[in-house]
C-alpha cells in the first residue's frame, strides 16, 4: 500500500497543492485547481485525501515520521548533537525563544489543506458512503494536527474553514483546553465512520486511518491532559480490535548469531530460548519485512526505498556510528542507559559515574566494566550499542567501539540501534521501514497507567505491562512488592521510558508527569566528562510561537507573554 500512497501523494502535490510546502500563513493559495476541472470524481477526492495523509510523512524538523525520534533527543532520553538537523539540541540546552519554529508553521499548512478539502469534497460526485469514510479520515488527521500543535504551543489558532484571504487567519488563540475538546469531538465524532480494515489487493489501503486508530490518538489526547477514565475507556476498544504486541514464534539460527553468553546468565537453554525470542520480537517488529504480518502497528509514517533522501526512513542513517556509514545524530544519554531494569525485573543500580569512567578505561575496559551490563533487560540489549555489544545483523562480526572524538561517532558513548533495519544498510536515508506514531505496546501503556490512576492497581494493570515485558523475554511485575498506586506509577513511568525509547513520547511525558526538572540535568559520557549543559525552566512546558507567526498574528502576542516568553 504504501508504495501506491507515496505516488499518490505525488501527483496529488504537484497537480494541485504545491503552496502547501511554504510554510507561512500569509500566502495566497495562488495554485488551486479550479473546482470545474477538480472535485469530478472519487479519484480526484481520493488523490486529495492522499495528499492530506503526507502530514505523517513530513520529512522536516516538525516532530512528523521519523523525526519524532528528535523529540528525545530534546528529552533526558538522547542527545542530539547537531542544531541544524533539529531543535532538539537548542530544547535540551534550555536555549528556547521565537527563532525556534517547533512545527508551528508546517503544521498550519496541512490544517489549511486539510480545511481545503473538507470545504470542497461534498460537492465531488462519488458514492456517499465511501466520501463519508474520506471526510472521517481528513477530520481525523485535522484533529491529530491540532492535539500536537496545543501540546506543544499551547492557545493556538481554531481554524475550521479554508481560507483565501490571509487576513482571516489572524485570529486570537483559543484557549489549550478548548482546542482538546474540539480535537476529542471531532475524533468522536468520525470514529463510528471509519472501518477497522483495510482491503489489501491491487485497491491496498491498508495504512489508512481505522477506527482502532482513531481511538489510540483519543487515549493519547485524553493521557497527555489527564482525562484518566477516558483514556482507559479509549484503550479498551483498542484492546478489543484484534491488535497484538508482535512476537516472533520460532527463532533461527540467524536470531541467534549476536553471542551474548557472556552477558547473559542462562539457567538452562530453556531460558536461552526465550531471551532470544525476546530480543527478536523486540528487534524485528521495527523491520519492514514484518509489517504486513505484524498486528501491533496502529499508526505508522510509510517509508520507500530507492528514494534517497525524499521518502526512506533516515534513521538508518541518523542514529548508527560512522563505521557503520552513520551520523550519530541522535544517540542514548546515560540516564536512559541506566533506565533499563536487570534480568529479574528489578530496577537497576549503576555505578557512579567515576566508577564507570575508571572501568571503561579509555576503551580497554575491564570485567567490571562488562558487568554493568550483565542480565539487563533484553530490549537494552535489542534497543542499544553500549561498547562491545555485537550487531552481527547489521556487518558480520561488528561489536561497538565507541569511536571518541571521531566524526559522525556518538558523544555520549552510545548508540541506537532499534529502529534500524539492517536490510537497508547500503545507502544513506535508504530504508523502506515505516516509523511507528502508534503502537499496541503504547495502549498497554496507556491503558496501565490511567487506569492505576483511576483506581490503583488491579488485575488487568498487571496483565498489560506483564503482556510487554513478556514479549522482550522479562519476568512479569512483582505484584507481591509493587501493590500500590504510587509503586505501581514509578514502574509504568520506567516502562514507557525504555519500551518507547527514541519513539519520540518522553519529551511530552516528562512535562506532564512535572518531572522535567528533575530530569533535565547536564548529560555526561561515560568518561564522566560534560556532553551538554541543559537548563530547565518552568515556562519550558509549552514552546513559544515562531517569530515569523508572531509577525503575521498580532493576536499572538498576548498569549506568548502570558507563556512566559
Amino acid at each position: 500500500m504504501k508504495r501506491i500512497l507515496y505516488i499518490s501523494i505525488i501527483s496529488f502535490t504537484l497537480y494541485t497543492l504545491s503552496s502547501c510546502k511554504k510554510s507561512s500563513l500569509d500566502l495566497l493559495p495562488q495554485d488551486q485547481v479550479s473546482n470545474s476541472t477538480f472535485w469530478t470524481s472519487a479519484n480526484d477526492a481520493r488523490l486529495a485525501l492522499n495528499g492530506c495523509y503526507a502530514y505523517l510523512n513530513t520529512n522536516n524538523n516538525t516532530g512528523t515520521g521519523y523525526y519524532y525520534a528528535y523529540d528525545d533527543g530534546g528529552s533526558d532520553n538522547a542527545y542530539a548533537q547537531y542544531p541544524w538537523e533539529s531543535n532538539a539540541t537548542s530544547i535540551a540546552a534550555g536555549d528556547i525563544d521565537a527563532t525556534l519554529d517547533q512545527g508551528y508553521n508546517n503544521r498550519y499548512s496541512f490544517i489549511r489543506r486539510y480545511n481545503y478539502f473538507l470545504d470542497n469534497v461534498d460537492k465531488t460526485p462519488m458514492d456517499a458512503g465511501l466520501k463519508k469514510r474520506f471526510i472521517a479520515e481528513a477530520r481525523v488527521l485535522r484533529a491529530f494536527t491540532y492535539f500536537e500543535l496545543a501540546r506543544i504551543f499551547g492557545p493556538v489558532p481554531l481554524l475550521k474553514n479554508s481560507y483565501t484571504d490571509p487576513a482571516t487567519t489572524g485570529v486570537t488563540p483559543t484557549p489549550q483546553a478548548d482546542v482538546i475538546a474540539f480535537v476529542l469531538s471531532e475524533l468522536q465524532s468520525a470514529v463510528t465512520d471509519l472501518p477497522a480494515s483495510y482491503a489489501g489487493g491491487i485497491n491496498n489501503e491498508t495504512g489508512r486511518i481505522t477506527s482502532g486508530a482513531t481511538w489510540a490518538i483519543m487515549a493519547r489526547v485524553q493521557l497527555q491532559f489527564g482525562k484518566w477514565a477516558d483514556a482507559a475507556a479509549s484503550a479498551q476498544k483498542v484492546m478489543g480490535a484484534g491488535y497484538q504486541l508482535f512476537r516472533k514464534p520460532t527463532i533461527t539460527a540467524d536470531d541467534m548469531k549476536d553471542d551474548y553468553t557472556n552477558l547473559v546468565t542462562f539457567a538452562n537453554d530453556d531460558d536461552k530460548q526465550k531471551f532470544y525470542k525476546g530480543l527478536a520480537s523486540y528487534e524485528q517488529q521495527f523491520w519492514a519485512v514484518n509489517e504486513q504480518s505484524s498486528k501491533e502497528i496502529i499508526l505508522a509514517s510509510q517509508n520507500v526505498s530507492n528514494s534517497s533522501y525524499a521518502n526512506g526512513n533516515g534513521l538508518r542513517t541518523l542514529f548508527p556510528p560512522s563505521d557503520l556509514g552513520g551520523w550519530s545524530s541522535i544517540t542514548p544519554t546515560q540516564e536512559l542507559i541506566n533506565a533499563y531494569w536487570d534480568r529479574n525485573g528489578n530496577m537497576f543500580t549503576p555505578p557512579s559515574a567515576a566508577t564507570r569512567a575508571t572501568n571503561y578505561n579509555n576503551g580497554t575496559v575491564n570485567s567490571a566494566y562488562l558487568a554493568e551490563f550483565k542480565n539487563r533487560d533484553t530490549r537494552l540489549y535489542a534497543s542499544i550499542l553500549f561498547p562491545t555489544n555485537p550487531w552481527n545483523g547489521f556487518t558480520s562480526g561488528y561489536n561497538f567501539t565507541w569511536g571518541k572524538g571521531g566524526n559522525n561517532n556518538s558523544k555520549t558513548g552510545y548508540n541506537f540501534k532499534k529502529l534500524v533495519d539492517p536490510a537497508y544498510t547500503a545507502a544513506d536515508w535508504d530504508g523502506a521501514q515505516d516509523f511507528p506514531i502508534i503502537r499496541y505496546a503504547e495502549i498497554l501503556l496507556t491503558y496501565a497507567e490511567a487506569k492505576n490512576e483511576v483506581s490503583g492497581p488491579d488485575a488487568t494493570i498487571y496483565a498489560a505491562l506483564n503482556d510487554i515485558r513478556d514479549r522482550a523475554g522479562m519476568p512479569p511485575i512483582a505484584q507481591a512488592t509493587i501493590n500500590t498506586q504510587d509503586k505501581l506509577r514509578q514502574v509504568i513511568q520506567n516502562e514507557r521510558r525504555i519500551e518507547l525509547a527514541a519513539e519520540g513520547q518522553r519529551l511530552f511525558d516528562i512535562r506532564r508527569w512535572n518531572i522535567a526538572q528533575n530530569v533535565m540535568q547536564n548529560i555526561y559520557d561515560i568518561t564522566n566528562n560534560i556532553v551538554q549543559e541543559r537548563k530547565w525552566q518552568s515556562k519550558f512546558v509549552l514552546m513559544p510561537y515562531p517569530q515569523s507567526a508572531l509577525d503575521h498574528n498580532a493576536n499572538l502576542k498576548s498569549a506568548q507573554t502570558a507563556k512566559g516568553y
